[in-house]
């Protein structure tokens, strides 16, 4: 009997801790204003323009040169490797504590529309999991993850090599009262790489070029985002980014899907804009990868974005 109340007084222990330890994450995680659902979170920023979208705009877009051209003040709530999913929860958290936009700037491209390109990343969410909506979208995309979230800190031991870092940086935050991230208007400038190394490399992983697939469930979350965007009143914008020239050669479905991408658009009533046939796209000092842009290549493009949207868009409103 006595070593039956033990062990259940040590489950007990165990389960308690556990408990203890996924608040003190919790906590931890939120303080971390690098993380940008925890600095949308605290912070007001009230943007009147968001730039949404994955790593292309994440690193294209800066909010600081695009004000000046559209005389409104932006922010850039895009992710890196994020799909549809994950930036329609990232509005979602943003609008929780933050004034509707009247635009939102969605990138779009034919990657965005297939699987193997970008994901939904679970371990972004991990601190918000009460909220019933993200729940059941992180269960939809990782359903091995939701059969153990519900046990005491698995939420954050499941993924524990991607917030370990992330919660002793958030101790550093709370610790020393920091309450603004790295890069505090959402844009991250490129790294500086050789692109002839990614090219090679690019052409080795598609030997036989790229024919790109259509996702439904992404194009689900697409128009989810996009009925989320207009239930707020908010305006959506769609764009593509010029791709290397050289890049378009090796994917032999690209007009088929951009096609769709255009009869998508149309269907759900929001402008959509492909910036092809750029100058710019035939330098490839401009380009780090066939998508992404190197600090040059952004500087020229949001420039070209930032008057497209002031002539077309914002001096008509």
């Amino acid at each position: 009997m006595k070593n039956i109340l033990k062990l259940f007084l040590l489950c007990c222990s165990i389960f308690f801790s556990l408990f203890l330890l996924e608040k003190v994450y919790d906590f931890l995680l939120l303080q971390n204003k690098n993380i940008k659902a925890s600095y949308i979170l605290s912070e007001k920023i009230n943007a009147e323009v968001l730039i949404h979208g994955p790593c292309e705009p994440l690193w294209m877009l800066n909010p600081t040169q695009l004000d000046t051209l559209i005389h409104q003040k932006t922010y850039n709530l895009s992710l890196s490797h994020s799909n549809f999913a994950d930036n329609y929860l990232h509005l979602y958290l943003y609008l929780q504590n933050n004034q509707k936009p009247s635009h939102l700037l969605l990138y779009i491209t034919p990657e965005s529309m297939d699987e193997r390109y970008n994901t939904f990343n679970t371990y972004r969410f991990a601190p918000f999991l009460k909220d019933t909506l993200i729940a059941n979208v992180v269960k939809e995309f990782d359903s091995e993850y939701g059969r153990w979230m519900e046990l005491p800190f698995m939420k954050h031991a499941y993924y524990s090599s991607l917030l370990n870092f992330k919660a002793v940086q958030g101790l550093k935050y709370y610790v020393t009262n920091r309450e603004k991230p790295l890069h505090a208007n959402g844009y991250i400038p490129p790294t500086v790489q050789d692109w002839q190394y990614v090219m090679d490399h690019f052409i080795e992983l598609y030997p036989n070029n790229v024919e790109f697939q259509w996702s439904k469930q992404r194009e689900k979350y697409f128009r989810k985002l996009i009925a989320f965007a207009k239930s707020k009143d908010i305006k959506v914008f769609l764009y593509e980014a010029p791709v290397y020239y050289e890049a378009i050669k090796v994917q032999p479905n690209r007009d088929e899907i951009m096609n769709r991408l255009h009869q998508l658009a149309k269907e759900v009533h929001v402008p959509f804009v492909a910036f092809e046939n750029l100058e710019m796209a035939k330098d490839k000092t401009n380009f780090f990868s066939t998508l992404n842009m190197t600090v040059k290549g952004a500087e020229i493009f949001t420039d070209t974005l930032g008057r497209y949207l002031q002539k077309e868009v914002f001096s008509k409103k």
